[in-house]
C-alpha cells in the first residue's frame, strides 16, 4: 500500500474515531465503490504502438445528488493506490464544503514530456473511450472528470469531444474545466489556486508584507501566486521542478513578469528570470542555506505533489518562522511534517478545505450549464470565497466542538460525519 492511502484511510479512521461513528461504517466509508483499470495502446506519430495502464476511482456516490467529481491526471508516478488515495480525498472534500457531490479521480500513467501534443490528446481520446460506459446516461451523468496534473481545458475538450462521437451528439456536461466556448466557466481555471490564497488571506487577516514560499507553478501554483501577489504579498521563493528547480529572490519575485517568462521559455524559465531580474535559480530545495540562513517565513504554500513536505522540512520552516500553511496540492503534508507544524502553533489549512475551491467552481459550471447563466471570472472567484468562507467558519467550529486545534482532524470529521449521516438517512 503507498504512504499516500494508508495515510488517506487513517485520517478517515481518526476522523470517524473522533466523531464516535460505528467502526463498521467507518470502513465502508474508507473503501471505495470500485476502481477501474484500463490498458490503452497508443499509436505513435512514429505508427509504433505502446502500452499505458490508466485508471479511474469512483470512491463514493452516497452525496452524489449530481455525480461523482474528480480530476484527471498525466503522469509516469500514476498508480492504483495513488488513484484511490486522491479519490478519497474528493469524497471528503465535496462533503466538508456542502457540494452535492460524490468522489472520484483518474489517472494514466504516462510521461507528458515524452509525448508529442498529438499524442497526448490521442491517449485522452482512449481514456474518454474506455471510461464511456461508467459516466452514466446522457442528462444524468454520474462521474464527471475535470482538469488535474498535466491536464487543461484543451484536454477536457477533447475528452468531450471523443464521448460526443460516440454518443451521437455534444456532451459538453461529461466533464468541467473545459473551454468556455464549450460551456466553461469563466474563472473555473483560477479557481483553485485563488481559493487557496483566499483561505490564508482569512486566516492570517490579510497578506500585505507577507513572505511567502511555493512549491508549484502549474494551474494551482499560478494563479495562487497571482492572487497573493495581487493582495501586496512577497514571494521570496518559488519551486518547480519543471521550469529549472527553484527560484529564490529575496527582494521578491516578479509574479507577472515570471508568468510571461514561463509562457515563452518552460523548463528554462527560472534560469531566464534570474537573468534578467536577478535572484538565484538552480537545482537547489528553497529550504536549504540559499534561504534558511536568517531568512523568514510567514507563509508557505505547497501546490505541487503529494507527501511532499517532510517533517524536517517542516522543521526548517518553523525554525524561519512560519505562521501559516495553505495546502494547494492535495495530500502534501507527511503526517511527520503536520505533527511539527501543530506542535509549533502554524495554522495549517488542510487540502480538503484549502484546494476545493476548483471543486466548488466546477459545480458551478454544472449549474450555469443547467441555467443557462454566464457569470464573469470576478462572479466567479467571489461565489467561491463565500462558498470557502462559510466552510472555514464550519471547520473553526468544528475545532472547538471536537476540542482540537487541528484544522486537519476538525475538518476530515465534519466531512465523515456527513457522509456518515447520509449512510444512515439511505439504510445504514
Amino acid at each position: 500500500m503507498s504512504s499516500e492511502l494508508s495515510v488517506i484511510e487513517s485520517r478517515i479512521r481518526n476522523a470517524g474515531e473522533l466523531s464516535g461513528i460505528d467502526a463498521d461504517l467507518v470502513e465502508l466509508i474508507v473503501k471505495p465503490i470500485r476502481v477501474l483499470e484500463m490498458s490503452l495502446i497508443l499509436e505513435h506519430d512514429n505508427g509504433k504502438r505502446s502500452l499505458f495502464p490508466a485508471w479511474r476511482a469512483h470512491h463514493s456516490d452516497v452525496l452524489a445528488v449530481d455525480g461523482m467529481k474528480g480530476g484527471f491526471r498525466i503522469a509516469p508516478d500514476v498508480d492504483r493506490n495513488e488513484t484511490v488515495a486522491l479519490s478519497a480525498g474528493m469524497t471528503l472534500k465535496t462533503a466538508l464544503v456542502g457540494l452535492p457531490l460524490g468522489g472520484a479521480k483518474g489517472g494514466i500513467c504516462a510521461d507528458p514530456s515524452t509525448l508529442t501534443s498529438r499524442e497526448i490528446d490521442r491517449l485522452v481520446r482512449l481514456y474518454a473511450r474506455e471510461l464511456n460506459p461508467h459516466l452514466g446516461e446522457t442528462g444524468n451523468l454520474t462521474d464527471i472528470p475535470a482538469p488535474d496534473l498535466n491536464t487543461n481545458p484543451h484536454h477536457m475538450a477533447i475528452f468531450a469531444d471523443e464521448i460526443s462521437r460516440i454518443r451521437g451528439g455534444l456532451v459538453a456536461g461529461c466533464v468541467t474545466g473545459k473551454p468556455v466556448e464549450l460551456g466553461g466557466l469563466p474563472g473555473r481555471l483560477s479557481s483553485t489556486g485563488f481559493g487557496v490564497v483566499a483561505l490564508a488571506q482569512l486566516a492570517a487577516g490579510g497578506l500585505d508584507g507577507q513572505l511567502i514560499a511555493q512549491e508549484g507553478f502549474g494551474n494551482v501554483g499560478r494563479y495562487a501566486a497571482r492572487t497573493a501577489h495581487e493582495l501586496g504579498a512577497t514571494y521570496i521563493a518559488i519551486y518547480d521542478i519543471g521550469l529549472g528547480g527553484c527560484l529564490y529572490q529575496a527582494s521578491g519575485i516578479d509574479i507577472p513578469a515570471l508568468s510571461e517568462i514561463v509562457d515563452e521559455h518552460g523548463s528554462e524559465a527560472f534560469k531566464v528570470y534570474a537573468s534578467q531580474h536577478g535572484g538565484s535559480s538552480g537545482d537547489f530545495a528553497w529550504r536549504d542555506e540559499h534561504l534558511s540562513a536568517g531568512g523568514t517565513l510567514d507563509l508557505f504554500l505547497p501546490c505541487a505533489a503529494s507527501q511532499t513536505v517532510t517533517g524536517e522540512a517542516a522543521k526548517k520552516m518553523v525554525e524561519m518562522g512560519l505562521k501559516y500553511v495553505s495546502e494547494g496540492a492535495n495530500n502534501p503534508t507527511t503526517p511527520e511534517a503536520d505533527t511539527r507544524f501543530l506542535e509549533a502553533g502554524v495554522t495549517l489549512i488542510p487540502d480538503v478545505l484549502a484546494n476545493a475551491g476548483g471543486d466548488a467552481g466546477s459545480y458551478m459550471e454544472m449549474s450555469k450549464a443547467a441555467s443557462m447563466t454566464i457569470p464573469t471570472e470576478k462572479e466567479t472567484l467571489e461565489a467561491v470565497r463565500g462558498i470557502l468562507t462559510s466552510a472555514w467558519e464550519q471547520v473553526m467550529a468544528a475545532c472547538d466542538s471536537y476540542e482540537t486545534p487541528n484544522l486537519r482532524l476538525a475538518g476530515d470529521a465534519l466531512a465523515v460525519s456527513k457522509i456518515a449521516a447520509a449512510h444512515q438517512i439511505r439504510g445504514w
